[in-house]
C-alpha cells in the first residue's frame, strides 16, 4: 500500500487505538480505547509493514 512519503518520514509516534465500536454519525471518530503507543524504530516498523501489504482493493482494510 503506497503511503505518502513526507507523511512516512515525518512520523514521530503513532498511537494504537482499539475500536470498540462504528462511530454514532458519520463525520465523528471510531470510539475506542488507546492500548499502545509506538515511537521510533516501532513506528517506523509498522509503516514499512503497512507499505508492503498489496494495492489492491481486496487487500485492503477500512
Amino acid at each position: 500500500m503506497q503511503l505518502p512519503a513526507e507523511a512516512v518520514t515525518t512520523t514521530a509516534l503513532i498511537e494504537v487505538v482499539r475500536i470498540s465500536a462504528l462511530p454514532t454519525r458519520r463525520d465523528d471518530p471510531y470510539p475506542g480505547t488507546v492500548v499502545a503507543h509506538w515511537a521510533g524504530d516501532e513506528a517506523a516498523d509498522a509503516l514499512a509493514l503497512i507499505e508492503s501489504l498489496p494495492g489492491s482493493e481486496q487487500h485492503r482494510c477500512g
